[in-house]
């Protein structure tokens, strides 16, 4: 059993340790990212299409970088990411919600509406804390521990905004067309999101990993 097998087994085999499981998460994001491309190009939403190629684009990136280049281009690229994620949502909450006041007609929608407004800003909320943290995170020089946990529980708590935001999504009484659109982008940036998270779990463990190699470096020169 290799060093970072042990390090795995020590975790309780976390699929988010598993390369698999990372190279279905970045095919996921890519084929609902292209369904999700198609429909703002059908529906002539310039804006919705840039954001969604550069997501695309930079998650892509990501991964390749990842498995076939360096760990650090992944790292500055998971920031890129995460940034795509934070302006799109800002976009949605401060130029369509609320420059083109837009609140009246999902308040009009009773409860879904109201739901899916408070979704929206929680979502904004917690990427800014979430990208905030992953540069601390990343770019500290021994890291931060209660920055870590931090971050954990914004994740989780994205992922029941998102959840909440495709339920609610799913109940209000627009085109076909628009809740397909808007149901496919918070799919891709949920699967995003999970790829993310693996990633994380992937440094944690070279990390894990690199102290346990000095450890025996320094143990090897104490005997010599």
């Amino acid at each position: 059993m290799t060093m970072s097998d042990s390090i795995k087994k020590e975790r309780g085999e976390s699929i988010f340790l598993n390369e698999r499981f990372m190279a279905v998460l970045c095919a996921a994001a890519v084929m609902t990212g292209l369904a999700s491309l198609y429909m703002c190009i059908r529906g002539g939403d310039s804006f919705s299409v840039f954001e969604v190629a550069t997501k695309l684009v930079t998650a892509t990136a990501m991964y390749l970088s990842f498995t076939r280049v360096k760990w650090d281009v992944a790292k500055g690229l998971m920031g890129g990411v995460l940034f795509c994620l934070m302006y799109q949502e800002a976009h949605l909450v401060f130029n369509v919600l609320w420059a083109e006041e837009n609140f009246d007609t999902y308040l009009v929608a009773g409860v879904q509406g109201s739901l899916y407004l408070a979704a929206a800003g929680m979502a904004f909320l917690m990427t800014v804390i979430i990208t905030i943290n992953h540069f601390f995170i990343n770019y500290t020089a021994h890291g931060n521990p209660k920055n870590v946990i931090l971050n954990r529980m914004a994740i989780l708590f994205k992922f029941a905004v998102f959840i909440l935001l495709l339920v609610s999504n799913s109940q209000l009484g627009f085109s076909s067309g628009v809740l397909w659109k808007n149901a496919l982008q918070y799919l891709t940036d949920s699967v995003l999101l999970l790829l993310l998270v693996c990633m994380e779990a992937q440094f944690d463990t070279f990390n894990a990993l690199r102290h346990e190699l000095m450890k025996q470096k320094r143990k090897g020169g104490r005997n010599a």
